[in-house]
């Protein structure tokens, strides 16, 4: 019996942020949401270079200190990107990018 190995979605597509962009004239918040872009599939948890797509977009979320979310199906989780990191085990590459963006 042959076992067939399946493709799923790259991991960095289920991350974002959003960045406040302006309040219009009726008072509503425009946002603009910031991720990846990627709809990539693999046989791993990230396709090729995906993880540094993924290392800079936490940067960026953590240069600007804005939550960043993960949405698997129908559940929403919002971190702090320096936790985010540190669950992917990527803590010191992280924090020494967002000290270099933020000064």
């Amino acid at each position: 019996m042959t076992t067939q190995n399946s493709n799923t979605a790259c991991v960095c597509g289920s991350y974002s942020f959003e960045v406040p962009v302006h309040e219009d004239v009726s008072g509503d918040k425009v946002w603009q949401l910031k991720a990846t872009g990627c709809a990539a599939t693999t046989q791993s948890k990230f396709a090729p270079g995906h993880d540094a797509k993924l290392k800079s977009l936490l940067i960026q979320a953590g240069v600007g200190g804005h939550p960043v979310r993960r949405v698997v199906r129908d559940t929403v989780v919002a971190k702090d990107a320096m936790r985010v990191a540190v669950d992917l085990g990527w803590e010191d590459l992280v924090r020494d990018g967002i000290a270099r963006g933020s000064s």
